[in-house]
């Protein structure tokens, strides 16, 4: 089994990269650390890059970097996809600082790359906008949702944080609650991005920003019930669905089997469990779930 240790960043295709290239640094408030052509990388302050951004025909999730262990080595890692059916293409020098990557499709369109641990040499001071800690989790909507379930745990060494009824699986490769979240829907595409603010008095400035932007929450501020993270959410220029969230729930202890404490947990201690839908579970804050969130 590869074992996936921590997100890396996302890739986007875009037709105006200079639009959401604004975004990012002037509302969400990454800082531009290197442009190669139509290709741009951007990074909060613990990422080496969060985002980067292509031009393109499409505005898409063209791709999801993983990271791997220093240690290991990606040409078995190619081998143990090959032998699972999957095609892997291993690409040398294909993005700053990154001698070598391996990517494939995986589930249902779902572009994986793989890369080793980077270090961040220099943290990313954002002099403009929001200003999140880091790249969080990504969210795909999926038709086979335990079927993707099935590859991010037995081939990328994920482990199930948590389900929502039958249609909504919460993973994780590192302490926080979930790093990708599989969710059945229609049409395969992401759902959202989420990145992490610092506090609750960093979201309650990010949503002052956003007003002042005349950028309209479209859900939030609440508390999700599984995972409970505060979150608001809001639509990029692209129309992509971006969330900022903190106070994920933390299992820094896996043998334990349970998530660290906190005061608003249901369970003690809080473990893994099938979580019954219903609006408590999607916003103990009562705020219902947004028709566009189930497209």
């Amino acid at each position: 089994m590869i074992q996936v240790s921590a997100i890396g960043h996302a890739t986007f295709e875009t037709p105006d990269l200079g639009r959401m290239l604004d975004y990012y640094q002037q509302v969400l408030g990454l800082v531009l650390v290197d442009r190669r052509g139509d290709t741009a990388y951007l990074a909060s302050p613990l990422d080496y890059h969060s985002v980067v951004l292509k031009q393109g025909a499409l505005a898409r999730c063209a791709q999801i970097t993983l990271q791997v262990p220093q240690n290991t080595d990606l040409a078995d890692a190619a081998k143990l996809l090959t032998a699972n059916g999957v095609s892997p293409e291993i690409k040398s020098d294909s993005e700053p600082s990154t001698a070598e990557m391996i990517s494939f499709d995986g589930p249902e369109d779902i572009r994986v790359a793989l890369i080793r641990e980077r270090a961040v040499s220099q943290k990313a001071r954002p002099s403009a906008g929001i200003g999140p800690r880091k790249l969080g989790h990504i969210a795909f909507n999926v038709h086979d949702v335990q079927g993707g379930v099935d590859f991010f745990v037995k081939l990328l060494g994920f482990r199930v944080s948590d389900w929502m009824g039958d249609f909504f699986a919460f993973l994780r490769c590192g302490p926080d609650h979930h790093t990708v979240n599989l969710l059945h829907g229609k049409k395969n595409k992401m759902h959202h991005i989420a990145f992490e603010a610092r506090d609750w008095d960093h979201i309650k400035s990010a949503c002052d920003f956003l007003g002042k932007q005349k950028i309209p929450l479209i859900w939030g501020p609440g508390r999700h019930g599984v995972g409970h993270n505060i979150f608001i959410y809001h639509h990029t220029p692209d129309g992509q669905i971006m969330e900022l969230y903190t106070e994920l729930d933390q299992m820094t202890d896996e043998a334990s089997g349970a998530f660290d404490p906190r005061p608003w947990h249901e369970d003690n201690p809080q473990r893994p469990k099938v979580w019954q839908p219903g609006p408590q579970t999607s916003n103990i804050w009562g705020i219902p779930t947004p028709q566009l969130f189930r497209e």
